[in-house]
């Protein structure tokens, strides 16, 4: 290792020191220091863009603030091997919790059926005609021995009429889906299919259980 002499020597030399502690500031900031692990990859996931042909609706829907078992809403991507015991795969991450990333993403996804005109987060600043409230029950991949890693996802659903809050239905949809390898990328692809495949399912269930209720 190196040693930096800044003992100082002068006004001119003060300067020229000053300027190089800047630099290497910069440069620390931007390399690698020795001995430290590299930044943890970052995964997200995307809504749904295509549907079979929806009915369209005439009624508003707000979307509530999705509930999460604190197992499986971190950043961290959890993995069960067991059925009792969760891990977290190392050096990868969510962009955030897979909650505050399930409202945003069911929002885009009714919006991208071209069913439903007036949708939005349940502070949107509107009054709906129904909320849809979410629970992520599964959130997770597993893996047995010798075997490739699955993704489970899994979403309970209840429809909420306003402005009495009678119920309209509740449902709870799950899909589970092979990863094609046991790499991050292949298993962050997973969890986004398993979970469009859920979305999807969400998507067509609300539009139908909502209409039902408000025609009736």
């Amino acid at each position: 290792r190196h040693r930096i002499d800044i003992e100082p020597r002068g006004a001119r030399r003060d300067l020229l020191r000053a300027g190089l502690g800047l630099g290497l500031m910069a440069g620390l900031g931007a390399c690698q220091l020795p001995g430290s692990r590299p930044p943890p990859r970052e995964f997200r996931l995307t809504p749904k863009t295509t549907f079979d042909k929806l009915p369209s609706v005439d009624w508003s829907l707000a979307i509530g603030r999705p509930e999460a078992s604190p197992a499986i809403d971190t950043t961290r991507i959890a993995l069960v091997r067991s059925g009792v015991e969760i891990e977290y795969y190392a050096d990868a991450r969510w962009v955030d919790r897979p909650s505050a990333m399930l409202q945003p993403i069911l929002v885009q996804s009714f919006r991208n059926s071209g069913a439903i005109a007036v949708v939005g987060g349940d502070r949107a600043g509107f009054r709906p005609d129904f909320v849809l409230n979410t629970d992520l029950v599964a959130f997770y991949a597993r893996q047995e021995e010798g075997s490739q890693p699955e993704v489970r996802v899994d979403i309970a659903s209840s429809l909420i009429q306003m402005p009495r809050r009678d119920a309209a239905g509740a449902t709870e949809i799950g899909r589970t889906v092979q990863a094609t390898g046991s790499d991050l990328i292949a298993i962050a692809a997973a969890f986004d299919d398993a979970l469009g495949k859920v979305v999807k399912r969400v998507v067509e269930w609300t539009l139908a259980t909502g209409q039902q209720a408000y025609t009736s």
